[in-house]
């Protein structure tokens, strides 16, 4: 923060009154400042870059909160929370087991709490409402392994393409190959047991434009035709989808 600003703020607290952007007009205020820093303030003021009477002034009641790798015995707590909010905005949450806990409990936590929400939203997109092992822990979340997007891509296709062409060799011929339908997504589930249905579809739809495209050598607008969207539709996807 700098020193003019500082001396704003200080000003405010004591007189509990500030002007408008462009006012000359005192306004009451009646407020109660919390602060938190991770910052060694006591060095800035020996530094001259915080001014000592404001730190008196917002310095009544310090708490000193410990980092997580300090109070891992709050660690389960915390993540049972942090995926209830995931659950409230509608999201698939993962369950963890005892081991998953106790890897969780051994890391050190470099980036304190953010990174164990990282960690538990990484498990959510990975592992929908799946239960996580300790194995899970280790491999997927903790960046010791991650898996290989185009690997799994490849492993859906490969499913996807049995079920889209099984059962269907009356209607194949050597002029119109056969092509997926929805109704063989039937029996997606007597082969698995779940499918992260959004990320399939958009997976779906960024195979089916880069065909398009490279069919039209590059042309957006024929693409899109190919597509039936407009052109500008196309053009927001392949933003969203990154493709170039």
């Amino acid at each position: 923060m700098p020193l003019s600003l500082q001396s704003k703020l200080l000003r405010a607290l004591e007189n509990k009154t500030i002007q408008r952007v462009g006012g000359d007009k005192e306004i009451k205020i009646d407020l109660r400042l919390i602060c938190a820093t991770h910052q060694n303030i006591e060095k800035y003021i020996d530094e001259g870059k915080f001014r000592a009477d404001l730190y008196f002034r917002i310095n009544v009641f310090p708490i000193i909160v410990p980092s997580l790798a300090e109070r891992i015995v709050d660690l389960q707590v915390i993540v049972e929370f942090m995926l209830n909010e995931l659950k409230g905005d509608g999201e698939s949450v993962p369950k963890f087991d005892q081991s998953a806990f106790q890897e969780l409990g051994r890391y050190n936590w470099p980036g304190n709490i953010r990174e164990l929400r990282n960690v538990v939203e990484r498990a959510a997109v990975l592992f929908g409402d799946q239960e996580i092992s300790g194995k899970n822990v280790q491999e997927n979340l903790l960046r010791l392994k991650v898996p290989d997007p185009q690997v799994e891509k490849d492993e859906i296709w490969e499913a996807t393409s049995q079920l889209s062409f099984e059962n269907n060799d009356e209607e194949q011929n050597d002029t119109n190959p056969p092509l997926p339908h929805p109704s063989h997504y039937m029996d997606w589930f007597l082969y698995f047991d779940n499918i992260d249905i959004r990320r399939h579809l958009i997976e779906v739809e960024e195979v089916l434009i880069k065909a398009a495209i490279e069919k039209n050598n590059g042309h957006i607008t024929k693409a899109s035709e190919c597509l039936r969207l407009n052109r500008t539709t196309l053009i927001e996807k392949m933003k969203k989808l990154s493709i170039n």
